[in-house]
């Protein structure tokens, strides 16, 4: 087993810890060869969701060493959540890296716990990223006008997510991103629509290392979208990540473990779930109430051609 560390940090709470875990696993068994460092980020942990990860952890310790590092909450007080939102304020944590990761580590690769690594990341953690801030791939909203509007800055300079980050920590510690992000959050909550994403696109815009999107296929490039904001351009190189994905996003608001989720890639991720915990997934529907109504009324008359809905959209890839 090589010698050299992949440093990985996740950010989770109580109701993240089982996809987390999942998701740490998934990038373990893809580089059986390589050492690990992960830090799992916390604003706070229930006992029981400590001792999960410890349990989990034990199991794991011959290739990685796994931290749980905790801040204070109240240092995001001022990050908006809206109401129907499907994040925690727990999505902001990445932003909090520079100050909470180790002083000694350089580099380190930062993951949501909605993602499922299906072979090795080693070429993307390599990324020569020292003269800039970090490696991120293209989001779908790429060419949107209205984000770099919203933003205020130009939009050659391109727009990527947030879920998927290989973060030259030394820049973000001298160049003060922590500061800079929690204060555009703090003065312009209204354009933060899509949360740390926006505000870490306007501190960063300039100083991208672009990757290939198979390093962070998201949910909406699998599906035939007529108005997808992003430059037909890149269309042959999603097209090849489609066909050859390393980490796979499920960034929908219903995730793998919900009954509602139609991404085709489901069941690659509740099969990972099953080599993770050695037992099924326990599937449960995201909606509740008239919500939950409203949705099995739609999957009835979608299944019965009646009328079809954007929920149940037919895939460009064949369920897997």
């Amino acid at each position: 087993m090589s010698t050299d560390r992949i440093n990985l940090a996740l950010c989770t709470d109580n109701n993240f810890i089982y996809p987390t875990l999942t998701a740490i696993d998934s990038v373990l068994k893809n580089d059986p060869g390589r050492c690990f460092s992960v830090f799992i980020i916390t604003a706070g942990l229930s006992d029981k969701s400590k001792i999960i990860i410890k349990n989990f952890s034990s199991k794991k310790q011959e290739q990685a060493d796994i931290k749980i590092l905790t801040t204070e909450q109240n240092i995001l007080s001022d990050c908006p959540i809206k109401q129907g939102d499907h994040v925690s304020v727990s999505a902001y944590l990445r932003i909090l890296l520079p100050s909470i990761i180790p002083s000694n580590i350089k580099k380190i690769l930062y993951l949501d716990g909605d993602i499922l690594c299906i072979s090795s990341l080693q070429d993307f953690y390599d990324i020569d990223i020292s003269q800039e801030s970090c490696a991120a791939v293209r989001d779908e909203r790429n060419n949107a006008e209205e984000i770099f509007t919203r933003l205020g800055y130009a939009s050659e300079n391109g727009y990527f997510n947030s879920g998927v980050i290989l973060v030259n920590l030394d820049w973000w510690r001298k160049n003060d991103v922590q500061d800079k992000a929690l204060k555009f959050i703090s003065e312009n909550p209204d354009k933060c629509i899509w949360h740390d994403q926006d505000a870490l696109n306007y501190v960063l815009n300039g100083t991208i290392v672009w990757a290939d999107f198979r390093y962070n296929l998201t949910q909406g490039f699998l599906f035939d979208k007529p108005k997808l904001e992003i430059d037909e351009k890149y269309k042959n190189c999603i097209n090849s990540a489609i066909k050859n994905p390393c980490l796979i996003h499920y960034c929908a608001a219903y995730k793998p473990w919900h009954v509602e989720c139609n991404s085709p890639l489901k069941k690659l991720w509740r099969m990972q779930y099953k080599n993770t915990f050695k037992k099924n997934c326990r599937l449960t529907f995201k909606n509740k109430g008239s919500a939950k109504i409203k949705w099995c009324l739609k999957f009835v008359l979608n299944a019965l051609h009646i009328k079809k809905y954007a929920d149940f959209r037919k895939s460009l890839i064949k369920e897997i």
